[in-house]
């Protein structure tokens, strides 16, 4: 396990376990955790022996409060200083998005703002009962970057996030799954399981496939016309060892063993 600027990362059995861990400020995220978590989002994309990642809150604080409001009058008051942390944070989002490896966020207790933002940016959203959601900019005098709102307009359509922008409401876990924000609410005594669980089974699946569907649904939500290499990148898993291995299993009825190739 290593930690750096409030963030731990831990690595076992394929899958990386990303932790928030700043309890003192209900795990909201600072300037420098950003970056942290940029760099740290880079180095597990580039790892081959990974399956799965996970994203989460620790020290029972909640998934997170937002971005760490102590230092807005320092980093974010003006168009410059704004302008620039708003940079940092689109970095970490994208490089999140971009990582070949599924991501989940686990959130149990507040997603509030920035950290919604970065749920959003995962691949599967898994919530706890006692999960609370809301994007309060409205009440701050601020706004989200084009890039955040990318984010959260891909997954959730221009309805349902200018609900949640104009409102400004906090809404549960049941509300968050109706609008499609999370996959799935467990209680929470189940939730932990629930995230073992989801995360070793992704990390059953073949790599290649995974990895594969993730880059070609990114490139269906930028939208235009596919070209070839595209196109023809779709039927690329089926030169794989994985592939053969998969469909060989399944005639001997055994479980599969992937190695990304």
């Amino acid at each position: 396990m290593t930690q750096d600027s409030g963030l731990m990362v831990d690595i076992a059995h394929a899958i990386a376990t990303i932790t928030i861990n700043q309890p003192d400020r209900k795990n909201a995220l600072t300037k420098p955790m950003w970056g942290e978590l940029a760099n740290m989002a880079a180095d597990l994309a580039a790892r081959d022996d990974l399956r799965c990642i996970v994203i989460r809150g620790g020290c029972g604080a909640g998934f997170g409060a937002g971005a760490d409001i102590h230092e807005f009058v320092r980093e974010r008051d003006g168009f410059a200083r704004a302008r620039d942390y708003g940079m940092l944070h689109a970095e970490a989002l994208q490089t999140i998005q971009a990582c070949p490896h599924p991501v989940i966020a686990a959130i149990d207790g507040p997603c509030i703002g920035a950290s919604f933002v970065l749920a959003a940016a995962c691949d599967l959203r898994i919530a706890a009962a006692n999960a609370k959601f809301a994007v309060p900019p409205m009440k701050l005098g601020a706004t989200l970057g084009y890039p955040e709102l990318q984010i959260m307009l891909d997954l959730l359509g221009q309805g349902r996030l200018l609900e949640i922008l104009l409102e400004g409401q906090t809404f549960g876990a049941e509300r968050a799954r109706d609008i499609g924000f999370v996959a799935r609410v467990v209680t929470d005594d189940a939730f932990e399981d629930e995230i073992t669980r989801t995360a070793k089974h992704i990390a059953t699946g073949a790599p290649i496939t995974q990895r594969l569907h993730k880059k070609m649904i990114s490139r269906l939500l930028e939208g235009g016309a596919l070209n070839a290499a595209e196109f023809d990148e779709g039927y690329r898993a089926f030169d794989s060892d994985d592939f053969r291995e998969g469909y060989t299993a399944f005639i001997e009825k055994r479980k599969p063993v992937f190695v990304g190739k």
